[in-house]
């Protein structure tokens, strides 16, 4: 199981998974890059933006300390809840660099992928950071394999969203599905299901998600929660808990 000893096994995936969507990205047509996600408001270029503004983000608050997006966001959306502030931050990123090329936007996307991976290759994973709700924080600090685990997370379900809009079926090769369903499985407390061939079942903990590609769509958020009902196996009143939590809103 995923935790501060065995992070590496995380984090050694971050290079081969960004320069995996470089090689997406760079495949893309000028109309690909406008079409529709499943991220309502948000195009291919926009979820591309979208994942450049998280790299910025994380690093300027932790580690370099500056102050959050919501937090500034509170000044202006005093009385809104922290998921509205997040999305309106993320919001406002994504439209204030719209005139970002796409040449540009995936050098970013390259340099920013290099930064994130050195600073956590440097940080020590046990040491106090942000409070990662993956986790089930809901305050004061995690450590700092929690955000590594966290930023893998968000980075293969953006990558896939983005696969999918084009056409192309979610990340599920090697190492990226297995690495998914070790933190999938630290986050839940269970055991992560990895089987040894290639048309075995994955599942986390008693949770069956199926065969390679269903469970790299399931955890990348292809579905919706009475999806995931239908497609997930195991003890149902687990099986509603997971799809609450996985399923796309």
């Amino acid at each position: 199981m995923i935790d501060a000893d065995s992070i590496a096994v995380v984090l050694d995936a971050y290079g081969p998974e960004r320069a995996a969507l470089i090689d997406v990205l760079r495949s893309l047509s000028p109309e690909d890059w406008g079409r529709l996600t499943e991220c309502p408001a948000y195009t291919v270029k926009g979820i591309a933006t979208h994942v450049l503004g998280d790299d910025l983000s994380l690093l300027s608050r932790q580690r370099d300390g500056a102050e959050d997006g919501t937090t500034l966001m509170a000044a202006e959306l005093p009385e809104a809840d922290l998921w509205t502030r997040l999305d309106a931050f993320n919001d406002r990123w994504v439209a204030a660099a719209a005139f970002l090329s796409t040449e540009l936007l995936i050098e970013l996307l390259g340099l920013s992928g290099e930064w994130t991976e050195r600073f956590y290759r440097h940080v020590d994973p046990r040491e106090p950071g942000e409070s990662v709700g993956l986790f089930g924080a809901t305050s004061g600090t995690s450590p700092f394999w929690h955000a590594i685990a966290r930023e893998y997370m968000e980075r293969w379900v953006h990558h896939s969203q983005i696969r999918r809009a084009v056409g192309l079926p979610s990340l599920a090769s090697e190492p990226f599905l297995r690495v998914g369903i070790e933190v999938a499985a630290a986050a839940a407390r269970a055991e992560p299901g990895i089987p040894a061939g290639p048309d075995g079942s994955w599942s986390v903990g008693p949770i069956d998600l199926g065969h390679a590609q269903q469970a790299a769509d399931i955890l990348t958020r292809a579905h919706r929660a009475e999806e995931i009902r239908e497609l997930a196996g195991g003890p149902p009143e687990l099986v509603e808990l997971f799809a609450s939590v996985a399923g796309r809103g």
